[in-house]
């Protein structure tokens, strides 16, 4: 019965890879954006990897002796964990800080994780299967810290990434990231339930197992393609252009700053940061700066981001709406002062003030 459902769950994924695999491929001609393209490639070329990898573990649990099959499929296990934690971390990163996946950094990462592998799969046909259980545990310990680096590295290189929004747009898109960190972390579990399938080779376990990949691997496809679909907009904040404006022969730093100031309150006056959905890109533009330039001159001079700067500066003008019209609804005065929506207002109002946009409304008309 088990055979049964193991072989079942194992096609299943193996196809479902192949599916998703060609897919991803088939999109890259359409897409525009170098980087999700590469990271489309990367996903093809994961997917159809992994696939080739289940229909050959699969075989092995029916076609080779008991021993033999035990052992490799620890070998092909680990493997395929060690895989699979370059690869979707790299792509990961890829989505959120393209320039630090380059060209000389994977082929620095992939060295010792080819060699090691293939060294791996030449000591199971030279060494007794009985002999093999140093291999095997060094190659563990291998994995495990990949683990622990990728995990570190992706920790930082996603703060660094939510920096960088919170500095780019005024509204919630980094809610569009979530899926990314969520993903990480699941891949991180996958790869740690695929270390714990390693050491007990039992056939439920591994149906289980087999199960848990499927739902992740179509869950990250699903989720993968969606992205496509925001990345261009995601892409202008998290790339790592705008350099800071070099400085004028004959323009003193301080003058510069100064009409800097200038430009900015103007702006301020005008009350553009009302305007739902603008970034610092546009902020930018109106005043004739760049992004960068000025992004550096709020978190330095206001000590916070541009998201934080901008909520700040309209919760102020809600608080006056609340105080003046006491006939305007909350969904109202959230959509006047820039809120797509009355929850995020009443989440941002409350994260600001320690109180409700009711509530505060109520204490001032006491």
């Amino acid at each position: 019965m088990f055979n049964a459902i193991y072989t079942g769950f194992t096609i299943a994924l193996a196809t479902a890879l192949f599916v998703f695999g060609v897919f991803f491929r088939s999109l890259c001609g359409n897409i525009k954006s170098p980087v999700f393209r590469t990271a489309l490639r990367m996903m093809a070329f994961t997917y159809c990897f992994f696939g080739v990898i289940n229909l050959l573990e699969l075989w092995s649990r029916f076609a080779m002796p008991a021993t033999d099959d035990v052992m490799l499929f620890r070998i092909t296990t680990l493997i395929v964990a060690v895989s699979q934690a370059f690869l979707f971390t790299y792509t990961l990163i890829l989505l959120i800080h393209d320039a630090y996946v380059t060209r000389q950094r994977v082929v620095r990462e992939l060295v010792p994780i080819v060699t090691l592998s293939v060294a791996f799969v030449a000591v199971w046909f030279i060494v007794p299967a009985e002999r093999l259980n140093i291999p095997v545990r060094l190659f563990t310990l291998f994995y495990l810290y990949l683990l622990i680096k990728y995990t570190r590295l992706f920790i930082i290189t996603y703060r660094d990434c939510l920096r960088k929004m919170d500095n780019y747009f005024s509204g919630q898109e980094a809610k569009n990231l979530r899926w990314v960190n969520f993903s990480f972390f699941a891949a991180l579990s996958i790869g740690v339930l695929a270390l714990t399938t390693s050491m007990f080779p039992a056939i439920p376990i591994g149906a289980v197992c087999s199960a848990v990949y499927f739902l992740f691997y179509v869950y990250f496809a699903i989720r993968f393609i969606n992205y496509g679909f925001v990345f261009k907009k995601m892409e202008a904040a998290l790339s790592d252009d705008g350099d800071i404006l070099p400085e004028q022969p004959g323009v003193p730093q301080t003058s510069a700053v100064n009409a800097l100031e200038i430009n900015l309150q103007k702006w301020l006056d005008r009350q553009q940061f009302l305007l739902s959905g603008i970034t610092i890109e546009d902020v930018a533009v109106q005043i004739g700066t760049n992004r960068r330039y000025l992004s550096e001159h709020i978190n330095s001079t206001k000590g916070k981001t541009f998201r934080q700067w901008i909520n700040e500066l309209r919760i102020a003008e809600a608080k006056i709406l609340l105080r003046q019209h006491p006939e305007m609804t909350m969904s109202e005065i959230a959509s006047m002062v820039g809120f797509v929506n009355k929850s995020h207002f009443g989440r941002i109002f409350l994260a600001l003030t320690q109180s409700t946009p009711q509530n505060w409304r109520t204490s001032i008309a006491v």
